[in-house]
């Protein structure tokens, strides 16, 4: 399967594609952040008077989860302007890896691909 040169109009619509992205990711990073940087236990607010403690180790996990995801959506979101400074250079939709052009579907489902499928895989096959 040959990939084509996006258009004009593709290249928009993927730009307002990883707009909306990253503006949804923006959102989130920030109040991932104010989560997981919420002091917690006698730092915290006494909202429970004697059940504190479990809470505390409930609040405390609750933070490490949004730690973890907090870190995965930065690099998300690290991936994202990437590509969009790729369309402001020229080079949005060709394979960081091989060159070639980066499928059309694979640009639907995953717009802010560096890599055409071929690479990517190879690129996983070799972490394994």
């Amino acid at each position: 399967m040959s990939a084509t040169t996006p258009s004009r109009e593709d290249l928009r619509s993927y730009r307002q594609h990883l707009q909306s992205l990253a503006n949804r990711l923006s959102g989130g990073v920030a109040q991932l952040t104010a989560e997981a940087t919420r002091p917690t236990g006698a730092e915290g607010t006494k909202a429970e008077g004697s059940a504190q403690e479990p809470a505390v180790a409930s609040t405390e996990g609750d933070e490490e989860v949004a730690r973890s995801i907090l870190i995965s959506e930065e690099q998300l979101l690290a991936e994202v302007r990437q590509a969009l400074t790729r369309l402001d250079t020229g080079t949005f939709g060709r394979c960081a890896g091989c060159g070639r052009l980066i499928g059309k579907a694979r640009l639907k489902a995953v717009p802010y691909a560096r890599r055409c499928i071929r690479c990517a895989s190879a690129e996983n096959s070799d972490l394994d």
